[in-house]
């Protein structure tokens, strides 16, 4: 299991040797220690809204999980998730199958990006599907490379 933080250095390291911390900082969360205190953990911002993005996302599973046994699992989840709407039946029975098997397996091994990955490719589909583009047969695919001019020298 990965650590969750990549570094830990004392409270004294970040007045002196700040400009190192920050690096470390960037390649994963910093634990800073003190001697009067419990550990601090410096991580990027980013990392911290993703955390809480999950943290949401884990909720809805779980609410959606501990609903009524005659509402079926995909309808709970949907509730929570009404974006899932615009997916066909079969789409919205694999999201919810899928989703679950992923983070499952994403906080065996702490790593939540496959999760946020894959329903960010799931939402991206109901927003396709809420555009009118329902059916891939519908979509027009080239069987050769068509050249176009870079949009940057226009």
């Amino acid at each position: 299991m990965p650590p969750t933080t990549s570094r830990v250095v004392p409270s004294s390291d970040l007045s002196r040797h700040s400009a190192d911390v920050f690096r470390a900082a960037e390649e994963g969360p910093v634990e800073i220690t003190r001697r009067d205190g419990e550990s601090l953990v410096l991580t990027r911002k980013s990392d911290h809204e993703r955390q809480f993005t999950v943290l949401n996302l884990a909720a809805d599973l779980i609410a959606a999980s501990l609903g009524p046994d005659d509402v079926p699992f995909v309808e709970r989840l949907q509730s929570r998730l009404p974006w899932m709407a615009f997916l066909s039946d079969g789409g919205r029975t694999e999201f919810a199958r899928s989703i679950v098997a992923t983070a499952r397996a994403c906080a065996a091994v702490r790593d939540f990006g496959p999760f946020l990955v894959e329903l960010h490719e799931w939402h991206a589909t109901a927003e396709a599907m809420a555009a009118g583009y329902t059916r891939v047969e519908d979509i027009g695919w080239y069987d050769d490379p068509v050249p176009v001019p870079d949009p940057r020298l226009a």
